[in-house]
């Protein structure tokens, strides 16, 4: 059986929620000339950097945003993570166990790709820093699609292209209720990364297998032969 597992990066392979956050609402705020505090994309539509970036120039009067003034942001983004990543370096590291789990996923013969709602440059700059080495030709991001259902069927094309087979058994892992409804409507099997509130958070939307990291591999590979698509997205 040809076997592919669909990752997304932040908060699922790489423990950088917090410094995404913190960089992603600077350079947007310096783009569009708020302040940091009026960065709020509750209300965007599709939750990704790209997107939310058109939801909050929307909400602040700018419209659609220029290619130059999206480009601009992007810059901004990564410039702030990459000081980041000299001052604290400790902040971008893996989710516990990531690195040992890929290799057994190769040696089970599991294939590997990338689906983030994140920009592009941002998401190998984060890779990278958390020591992962993985093909480009297998990411996907916020540069390429408008929905997370986009991005996640192109990184299922691209894997197609790189790995030159088609695969009988697709399952995506995330840890946003984002990663769930999508899982739900391109009817995939989910596995959700997350603990406390966040993990209740995808139960509730219909992740049946939620783990805290990889540390359990045999448990997680286990669950990527038998996790189902989510059974309600909310």
């Amino acid at each position: 059986m040809n076997r592919l597992a669909i990752f997304d990066i932040d908060g699922t392979l790489t423990d950088t929620n917090g410094v995404d956050d913190e960089a992603y609402c600077a350079a947007v705020a310096s783009a569009i000339g708020v302040a940091q505090e009026a960065i709020d994309w509750s209300g965007a539509l599709h939750v990704t950097d790209a997107e939310i970036f058109r939801h909050l120039c929307g909400m602040h009067g700018l419209g659609e945003p220029s290619v130059e003034l999206m480009s601009r942001a992007r810059a901004e983004f990564v410039e702030g993570l990459t000081s980041m990543l000299d001052q604290v370096p400790e902040r971008f590291v893996e989710i516990r166990g990531a690195g040992t789990m890929l290799q057994r996923l190769a040696n089970d013969g599991w294939m590997v790709a990338l689906a983030t709602g994140g920009w592009g440059p941002s998401a190998r700059l984060k890779l990278r820093a958390a020591g992962f080495d993985i093909d480009d030709a297998l990411l996907a991001s916020a540069d390429d699609g408008t929905t997370r259902a986009d991005i996640v069927q192109l990184a299922r094309q691209r894997a197609e292209a790189f790995y030159a087979r088609r695969f009988d058994r697709v399952v995506s892992i995330g840890d946003g209720v984002w990663d769930a409804t999508t899982a739900a409507t391109l009817e995939l099997p989910f596995i959700g990364i997350a603990t406390d509130e966040k993990a209740e958070r995808l139960r509730r939307a219909g992740a049946d297998v939620v783990f805290p990291d990889y540390r359990n591999i045999s448990e997680f590979l286990s669950a990527l032969t038998t996790a189902n698509s989510p059974r309600c997205a909310v």
